[in-house]
């Protein structure tokens, strides 16, 4: 059986005209997202869900949106389960009914299995295995096998993913919330270990429900020398731009940054973005919707482990719009050059934390009763400050040798197309590059 999704016809044309897919051609646009695409470089996402759990449609219309979109890759991060086994999805709602529709025009009814039972409608979820093949083609798609590791302590929401994955990981629980998210870093640490594969933990959206301090990420210890928060995550709930008493997730990123480089004397934490995608039936600010951030990897190859292994070394840069045309980071210099789109204005900021910032935060004196959530400390003010600011597509920073760490940051003039709020405006993000003194 065959689905018959609009992006077969694009790969009939591929095989047809030699380039059209070459991932060793300087750089083409997709032409849904005007995305580009440069060489040596896979755009993917980390974090989505589907009937698997909570997102609104099945998989193979979750992963048609990103494979039509020029995504290069993709985790269907699903809530404490992978996409294996027997599991009968009940379509009892408007937009279930609406996804069912959809699901139905793209794969036709041979493909979908259902049965009724009490009157509603079930639907027999595709296994991973089962539907994989319609969408992976040498350096065109891959999926990377992974879930969301979603824990509780308390009435505190605990969820990280795990990433390249053999098998599922069951929530290991904790005393506290520190200890909770050590034991599942540690859970997929040890899997990888075993399994001689790379693989990874990155902490979700720590201000859902401002469940996750400060603190608790610069106490993370990583056996493998990497660690990974989210920094932006395009979930309009998960209030990236944090309140009065609580930090924006870039904020929370610096300190982290800062006091474990710096004061720990450990490892860094690399910064991912991500647009943890439920809603595909229903579009805009309020909703849950896909494409709003991304990673690109630098990877020779376009295999679940080498994309893997090239995020454990830093080898990748965040995006909500913005796409690097060459990003050099060495040496203490930082460089790099944005592919410009006509009409747009670009302001390329290096941010970074100083020798001489103070380190110990001070408790917040004006925490309202009510306020929800666990409060980060108060830090410097010159933690994350921006070092220097250059108007344009090109840029360069030389370290000066008194910083601790130094980073750039990408604004553009141009309004996202379905932002996580009203305002947003396309943006990328570096990784940290490291100051030795």
């Amino acid at each position: 059986m065959t689905p018959k999704t609009p992006w077969l016809v694009t790969v009939a044309f591929a095989l047809l005209v030699p380039g059209v897919w070459a991932h060793e051609s300087a750089s083409h646009l997709d032409e849904t997202t005007r995305t580009p695409v440069v060489s040596g470089w896979w755009k993917g996402n980390t974090h989505t869900h589907t009937w698997w759990s909570d997102g609104d449609s099945p998989p193979e219309t979750v992963a048609s949106w990103y494979r039509e979109r020029g995504y290069h890759f993709l985790v269907l991060s699903d809530h404490n389960r992978m996409q294996e086994g027997e599991f009968w999805y009940p379509v009892n709602t408007e937009p279930k009914k609406q996804a069912l529709k959809t699901y139905l025009d793209q794969f036709g009814s041979d493909w979908v299995e259902s049965r009724e039972r009490e009157g509603v409608t079930e639907i027999k979820l595709k296994t991973l295995d089962e539907f994989r093949s319609f969408f992976e083609a040498k350096n065109e798609f891959i999926f990377i096998r992974g879930m969301e590791i979603t824990d509780r302590f308390e009435k505190h929401p605990i969820h990280m993913n795990g990433v390249n994955l053999e098998k599922p990981i069951v929530p290991q629980g904790g005393a506290n919330i520190p200890e909770m998210l050590q034991k599942n870093v540690d859970a997929v640490v040890e899997q990888g270990r075993r399994s001689g594969r790379p693989m990874f933990a990155h902490v979700n959206h720590p201000n859902f429900f401002y469940a996750i301090t400060v603190e608790d990420l610069v106490a993370l210890d990583h056996a493998e020398g990497d660690g990974f928060v989210e920094m932006y995550n395009g979930h309009p709930g998960v209030r990236n731009d944090g309140d009065a008493q609580h930090p924006d997730m870039e904020r929370m990123w610096d300190i982290v940054l800062t006091k474990r480089l710096a004061e720990r004397k450990t490892t860094v934490m690399f910064g991912i973005a991500t647009d943890d995608a439920h809603e595909y039936t229903a579009w805009g600010v309020r909703e849950v919707n896909p494409g709003r951030g991304w990673v690109m990897v630098r990877s020779a190859r376009l295999t679940p482990d080498s994309i893997s292994r090239a995020m454990k070394q830093g080898e990748f840069y965040n995006s909500t719009g913005v796409t690097l045309k060459e990003l050099t980071m060495k040496n203490g210099v930082i460089e790099l050059e944005v592919i410009a789109e006509q009409g747009v204005d670009y302001t390329i900021e290096f941010v970074g934390s100083k020798q001489g910032v103070k380190f110990d935060g001070k408790e917040q004196r004006e925490m309202p009763a009510d306020s929800p959530g666990r409060a980060s400390r108060l830090y410097d003010s010159k933690i994350g400050i921006t070092l220097a600011s250059i108007k344009g597509t090109k840029a360069r920073y030389v370290a000066k040798g008194d910083e601790i760490y130094v980073r750039a940051r990408v604004i553009s003039s141009k309004l996202h197309s379905n932002p996580y709020a009203e305002g947003d405006r396309e943006m990328a993000w570096t990784q940290p590059l490291v100051i030795r003194p």
